[in-house]
C-alpha cells in the first residue's frame, strides 16, 4: 500500500462519533498544529439545505477574482476523500495529505490515550487536516461548510468572521433535537460576536429565535430575500439566464432548480460582505464565477442517449425541491427514475412522491451498509410499483433501452456516487 493509501485509510479507521460531543477534541488538535484556522479569514457556512452549493458558487467567484489564494472544505465526498478540501480549486494533493496525516497522527497518540480530551474521530482529524493545509498552502480565504449541526461540529473551531445558516430543515433529528427551534438552536451556534450571519431562512417562527440569538451576540442578522443581486430573464432544465444590475448582457448560471436561484441569493450576499470587510472583488469576477458554477450531483445533468440527471436530495427538505424541479419540466414528458434510499430515511414516502413523473420505476440499494435490503424492499410498498436491480449497471442498462425518456438517479448520496462511478464522471 502506497503511503497516501495509508493516510486515507488511517482517516477512515477513525470511525464516528459516539459522543458526549464537544468542541475540546478539534480545538486541542487545532491548538497542537499551532492554530492554523487563525492564519486566513474563514467563511464558515451551515444550513439544513443548499450549503454545499452556496460553497460552490462562492468559491467559484472568488477563484475569479485572481488577488486571493482560496481553499474550501466540504462534505461528504462522493468519489475521493480529497474533493474534501480544494485548494485554488482543486482537491488536496495526496503529499499534503501525508504529510497533514503525518503530523496529525503524533497528536492523537497522546488524545487516544487520554480520556480526559477524548478520541479524535473521522470528522475531527478530516477538518483538522483542512485548516492546517490550507496555512501550509497560504490560503487568504477559506470556505468551510459545517458537517452537521453547528454547535459541536468539528468546522466550528474556527473563527469565522461571516458566518451563514441556509434554512432549517428537520434531517438528522436523532442528533439536532425533534423540532425545527432545537434544530436552529444547534446550527445558531457557528455565529460569533459582532459578526454578521446570512441567512435565507423564511420561517417566521424559526426567524425569531434567529433575531434573538444575534441579538444576545450583537451579530447583524441579514435575512437575503429571493432574487437578491439579479434578475430572472429565463429557467431552463440546466440552469437559469439572468441579469446582474451592473451587466447589459444576460448571463447563464447553470445550476438547476428554483432553489439554486435562492443559492445564488445568498453567495452574492456573502460576496457582498467580503467586500464591506475589506476584499477587493471586481464584477468581473461575479459575472465569471457565476457562469462557471458547479456542483456535483445537485440536479447535475449529465449529456447522452438518453441524457441523465443526478440529484443528491435525501430528506424531506431535498426532495421537496427535486419536486418542485419536475413539475416544472417533466410533469407531461415523464422520466425514468433510478431511485435507491437508506432504512433510516422516509423512502416510502419519498419513492409515492417521486412515482408520478416516472416512465419506469427502478430501485437499487446504494452501497451502503445502511441501504435498505432485497428483504426490506420486498416488505415495503415500494415493492408493489417499483422494480429492484441488484446494481445501479444493471438499472441504467435497462433504462438505455428506452431511448425517448431521460433517467433520474436520486435519493440518496451513495447512489449518485455509485452513478458518477459508473458514467465516468
Amino acid at each position: 500500500m502506497n503511503k497516501y493509501l495509508e493516510a486515507e485509510k488511517w482517516i477512515l479507521d477513525r470511525g464516528s462519533h459516539k459522543g458526549p460531543y464537544s468542541l475540546d477534541k478539534i480545538e486541542y488538535l487545532l491548538d497542537e498544529l499551532g492554530c492554523p484556522q487563525r492564519e486566513y479569514a474563514c467563511i464558515l457556512i451551515g444550513g439544513t439545505n443548499g450549503k454545499g452549493s452556496v460553497t460552490a458558487i462562492t468559491e467559484s467567484i472568488l477563484l475569479e477574482s485572481k488577488d486571493y489564494n482560496v481553499g474550501s472544505y466540504t462534505s461528504p465526498h462522493l468519489l475521493s476523500l480529497k474533493e474534501r478540501i480544494k485548494i485554488q480549486g482543486k482537491q488536496i494533493s495526496e503529499k499534503l495529505v501525508i504529510d497533514g496525516v503525518k503530523a496529525i497522527k503524533e497528536i492523537t497518540k497522546v488524545m487516544d490515550k487520554e480520556s480526559s480530551i477524548g478520541y479524535p474521530a473521522f470528522f475531527d482529524v478530516m477538518t483538522a487536516l483542512g485548516f492546517w493545509a490550507f496555512r501550509e498552502s497560504d490560503i487568504d480565504i477559506a470556505l468551510v461548510e459545517v458537517g452537521l449541526g453547528g454547535r459541536f461540529d468539528a468546522t466550528n473551531g474556527c473563527e469565522p468572521e461571516v458566518s451563514v445558516i441556509t434554512n432549517i430543515g428537520t434531517d438528522h433529528q436523532q442528533y439536532l433535537g425533534d423540532t425545527k427551534e432545537k434544530i436552529a438552536h444547534e446550527k445558531l451556534g457557528i455565529i460569533r460576536k459582532n459578526r454578521p450571519l446570512l441567512t435565507t431562512e423564511k420561517d417566521s417562527a424559526v426567524l425569531e429565535i434567529f433575531k434573538k440569538e444575534c441579538e444576545e451576540k450583537k451579530a447583524k442578522l441579514i435575512v437575503v430575500e429571493p432574487n437578491y443581486g439579479f434578475e430572472l430573464i429565463e429557467s431552463k432544465t440546466d440552469g437559469h439566464y439572468i441579469k446582474l444590475p451592473f451587466n447589459e448582457e444576460k448571463i447563464f448560471f447553470p445550476m438547476a432548480g428554483k432553489h439554486q436561484l435562492e443559492n445564488l441569493s445568498l453567495a452574492i450576499a456573502i460576496i457582498e460582505q467580503m467586500k464591506k470587510n475589506g476584499f477587493e472583488i471586481s464584477n468581473e469576477a461575479i459575472i465569471e464565477g457565476i457562469k462557471k458554477s458547479h456542483w456535483n450531483g445537485r440536479l447535475q445533468f449529465i449529456n447522452g442517449e438518453p441524457g441523465v440527471l443526478l440529484d443528491g436530495a435525501h430528506n424531506k427538505e431535498g426532495l421537496e425541491k427535486l419536486i418542485e424541479y419536475l413539475n416544472s419540466f417533466y410533469k407531461s414528458n415523464k422520466i425514468n427514475i433510478i431511485f435507491g434510499a437508506l432504512k433510516d430515511k422516509p423512502y416510502d414516502q419519498m419513492a409515492k412522491e417521486l412515482e408520478p413523473f416516472g416512465n419506469n420505476l427502478y430501485f437499487v440499494p446504494p452501497n451502503c451498509p445502511r441501504s435498505l435490503t432485497k428483504e426490506d424492499f420486498e416488505k415495503s410498498k415500494l415493492s408493489e410499483k417499483w422494480k429492484w436491480f441488484d446494481d445501479f449497471k444493471s438499472a441504467l442498462d435497462s433504462c438505455k433501452n428506452d431511448k425517448e425518456h431521460n433517467t433520474l438517479v436520486c435519493g440518496s448520496l451513495y447512489l449518485i456516487s455509485d452513478a458518477l462511478k459508473e458514467l465516468g464522471c
